[in-house]
Parts: C-alpha cells; structure tokens; sequence
C-alpha cells in the first residue's frame, strides 16, 4: 500500500457520513494528492518522497477530520445532544415507573378527582416469584384486561405486561445509537442486568415485589427495542447501496 493510500484510509476511516459520499470525497482527494505526487516528480523527486510532499502539502488527517464532519454534519452536535437529553428524560421516567407511583394509590380526600400518588410506596410487597415463567399466563391475561378496562392512560400502565415490555423498548434504542452495543446478544445481556437490578432494588426497599418473569419482559422490551433500530438501519444501508449502484 502506498503512502497515499494509507493517508486515505486514515482519513476516510472516521468519516461521518453515508458510505456514497465518502467515497466521492476520498476520490476527488486521492485525484489531488496524485496532481501533487506528478508536480513534485516533474521537479525531479522520487516516486516515494513526491507521495510524502503531497501527503504533506494535503494536511494532517485528523484535522482534517475534523473539518470535514463540521461541514457534513453542522447539526451532529446538537442531535448528539438532543439524544442524551431524551436519555436523561428516560432514566427518570423508567424511575416514576418502576418506583415512585409505581403502584395504584388514588386519592379519594375532599371528594379530589381520582388520580395517582407519586410517591414511594414504602411497605411490605408479598407475592414475591423466584420462579420463571410461574403464573406468567395470568398475568398477561390480567394485563390485556386490566388495560381493556382503564378509560384513560395513567403511569401505573407500567405495572402491566404490556407496560414493562414497552417500558424497555427505548432501551433496545438507546443502548446501539449511545452506547454501540449493536449485537442482540448484548443487548439481552445489558436489558437484563437492568431489569435484575431493578427487581433487586425494589425488593430491597420494599417498593415493589420481586419477580422474575418482569425480567423476562424487560427483556422482550428491549429486543423489540433493537430490532427497531437494526430495520432502520438496514433500510438506509440498503438506499445507500442503490444510490451508490
């Protein structure tokens, strides 16, 4: 591989930008470097120092770089963070969920409209379950007619089958876009190790019960999550390929 080429390929690797620009923009550069390397030859310099002198003349990569995802993305910074705000509004709302008003404390005093408390509901929470898949039929048989029967949407959905698993569907976003975890397989690991820790910490306070099939739905939750994000981004992976042929 020649000097060029090695300069190309450090600068196209942190490229931002869909695969069909970057490659217009690394040939339009490498048509200039080989301008350079042919002037510096005319001139009398070898083969292998021209390439050095036109890499030279070029500019550093990295600043490079960095100029170039300014121009091709003048809104990344503000998207990026745009995404950990509506993380930060997720971790708290996944905490209103899971423990402040987690449970269905309505208030009845001087005739108040009918709504729920959020607040710890510290206490001792029976029916804790150890183990998977026990009584899992019921519940979701009580979800559907729990959310059949409400009038309107409320936070102690969230205590419901349906409300845990989509409670973690974010999650199955978050975790690829953020954090690059974009294997299923580790995304089942890291939903699970929430939601463990999130059973263990209600059992802990007595905010909750402790039970292991909501492990189970945190986790579909999240694969649902995931396979949202991946059919995103093989579309567009797609389009670029079509553009690109």
């Amino acid at each position: 591989m020649s000097y060029i080429q090695r300069y190309l390929q450090q600068l196209s690797l942190h490229l931002d930008c869909n695969p069909n620009i970057k490659q217009e923009l690394i040939e339009e550069f490498q048509d200039h470097l080989m301008l350079l390397k042919k002037e510096y030859m005319e001139k009398g310099i070898s083969e292998d120092i021209a390439e050095k002198c036109a890499v030279f003349d070029f500019g550093e990569y990295k600043s490079l770089q960095q100029n170039l995802n300014k121009t091709l993305n003048p809104f990344k910074k503000f998207i990026k963070v745009t995404q950990w705000l509506l993380w930060g509004f997720y971790i708290w709302f996944v905490l209103m969920a899971c423990f402040i008003g987690k449970f269905d404390n309505l208030s009845h005093l001087n005739n108040a409209e009918r709504g729920v408390t959020l607040r710890f509901n510290w206490g001792i929470h029976a029916n804790h379950n150890l183990i998977p898949l026990k009584g899992i039929d019921q519940e979701i048989i009580s979800s559907l007619y729990l959310v059949a029967q409400r009038n309107a949407f409320d936070i102690t959905f969230f205590t419901t089958v349906l409300g845990l698993v989509s409670l973690f569907i974010p999650l199955g976003l978050f975790l690829p876009i953020l954090f690059k975890i974009n294997t299923l397989k580790k995304i089942m690991i890291y939903s699970a190790i929430t939601g463990i820790s999130i059973e263990l910490v209600q059992f802990i306070t007595n905010t909750g019960t402790l039970n292991i099939n909501d492990i189970l739905f945190y986790v579909i939750g999240s694969i649902f999550g995931w396979f949202i994000y991946s059919s995103i981004r093989k579309v567009n992976v797609q389009r670029f390929r079509k553009v690109k042929a």
